[in-house]
């Protein structure tokens, strides 16, 4: 039997009875009387309706246009003897009919038409089910996104930069970013390539200052059986499991200038040779790399390769620190109760309106990563009380304290080296500029914005101190 869904209206009985008899194994229902056909289409759907024209009490256009109003059907079928040429324009243009089949009835021609309209229902639910799935894998991709990309600020203090990655994401082009420890470079990396035609490959991630240097060649370029002692079977570097993917060098800064010349040959050849052979094996990969350094001041210093720096710097993406992004902590600092609450099994703790202005003034030196484990810390001890007040971050107070006073003493010893003829103002000077330099990651461009102190100053600092070296 179909499972589709027949209604015949016709005021003769004959004809009612010849299409049932006929159509037996199909899941049919017949009506003689027009307005009990429409009572039964006003309470309950029906796939295909077939419908006389010419009736007593309401003519077959009359319940047509109060199903099709009803929505009560999706394929008519108009049985009529007047092949009025009108007539059939107004009922197929109207959309009340799919098909018109002229009296005397042909049971063989309807069973042609039935079938016909078996196939049209089919295909479309077979497009709404591939309409469904699209739908469904959009979803789920979404809601993969936004899980593992939970970003704050996108809409306020990061909108500049998200509105970057958004133009940069879908095109092949190598990515630097650069900004302070702990400011999100590996999120907005994950979020560009969860962004990108590349989304559905391999997002592989390189900490070059984590992998010691003795092992980040072969994990970077894979090896070879017997390349090495312990080398006992073949073995695909992360750059090759990276092909059609991202590549993600974290902290690219940090590498050994030899092994910025391998890395610059990878990019720009496409082809990764393992240890222990010199067969080499193609791989398609977009670079994102990020940096805490400021690197054009590391080419200067000959720390880092002037050509790699100018390879990787393509499209160069700045995160601010979150000093300067006070108006995402608010939602980060409730982001964050919530979420460590939940990993404690704690309730969440209310915090004391105070503090957020608290947090705005604090400068953050760790940046979001200090936010994060600050809060952590505060939420162990204020657990019990379950709120959060400004006293559970007097160790924050207290960081701050310790650090003037070792200040203080650094001012003594200062004086007393001046004073013993150890060393003059001049060092004292760039050694000041130097660890000022160190606050803001070599950033002589942010040490500039936040001081006030020349460009020139720092340079000269720097260099002063390196020929002091």
């Amino acid at each position: 039997m179909s499972k589709y869904k027949i209604l015949v209206i016709d005021d003769e009985l004959d004809i009612t009875d010849s299409i049932t008899d006929y159509f037996s194994d199909h899941n049919i229902k017949a009506f003689n009387d027009p307005e009990l056909a429409l009572d039964c289409l006003a309470g309950e759907f029906h796939d295909i309706l077939i419908c006389d024209f010419k009736m007593p009490k309401l003519s077959g256009l009359e319940l047509l246009f109060e199903a099709y109003r009803l929505k009560s059907y999706s394929y008519g079928i108009l049985l009529t003897a007047f092949a009025d040429k009108d007539l059939l324009e107004k009922v197929l243009n109207e959309k009340l009919v799919n098909k018109v089949i002229e009296k005397p009835l042909n049971l063989k021609a309807l069973s042609s038409v039935l079938e016909e309209s078996f196939k049209k229902k089919k295909k479309k639910e077979n497009e709404k089910k591939d309409i469904e799935r699209i739908k469904t894998c959009y979803n789920n991709l979404k809601m993969e996104i936004e899980s593992r990309n939970k970003i704050i600020g996108l809409n306020k203090g990061l909108k500049e930069v998200y509105e970057k990655v958004l133009t940069a994401a879908p095109l092949n082009v190598d990515i630097l970013l650069t900004g302070e420890t702990g400011t999100g470079k590996e999120l907005i990396a994950q979020l560009i390539h969860d962004l990108s035609p590349r989304k559905e490959y391999e997002f592989i991630k390189i900490n070059c200052a984590a992998i010691p240097e003795n092992l980040l060649e072969s994990e970077l370029f894979g090896y070879k059986k017997g390349a090495f002692s312990g080398a006992i079977m073949d073995k695909a570097g992360k750059i090759e499991c990276a092909d059609k993917g991202t590549l993600f060098l974290d902290e690219i800064g940090e590498l050994q200038l030899d092994l910025q010349a391998k890395i610059l040959r990878v990019i720009q050849d496409k082809e990764v040779v393992r240890l222990g052979t010199h067969k080499s094996v193609k791989v398609d990969f977009r670079l994102i790399a990020a940096t805490n350094r400021e690197l054009d001041s590391e080419v200067l210093n000959k720390n880092f390769r002037e050509d790699l720096f100018y390879r990787i710097n393509s499209f160069p993406l700045h995160l601010p620190p979150l000093r300067e992004r006070t108006e995402d902590i608010n939602d980060l600092v409730d982001f964050f109760i919530e979420r460590i609450c939940n990993e404690m099994n704690l309730h969440k703790l209310k915090i004391d309106q105070s503090l957020y202005h608290f947090f705005k003034t604090y400068s953050w030196p760790g940046n979001i990563r200090n936010l994060e484990n600050s809060l952590k810390r505060a939420i162990i001890l204020a657990a019990a009380k379950g709120k959060l007040e400004k006293s559970d971050f007097d160790f924050l107070l207290l960081e701050n304290k310790q650090q003037l006073k070792s200040l203080e003493t650094a001012y003594k010893i200062i004086g007393n080296s001046v004073i013993n003829n150890e060393c003059d103002l001049k060092d004292i000077h760039n050694f000041v500029i130097v660890e000022i330099l160190k606050h803001f990651n070599d950033n002589v461009k942010e040490a500039v914005k936040k001081t006030g102190i020349s460009k020139d100053k720092f340079y000269r600092g720097k260099n002063s101190i390196s020929n002091i070296k």
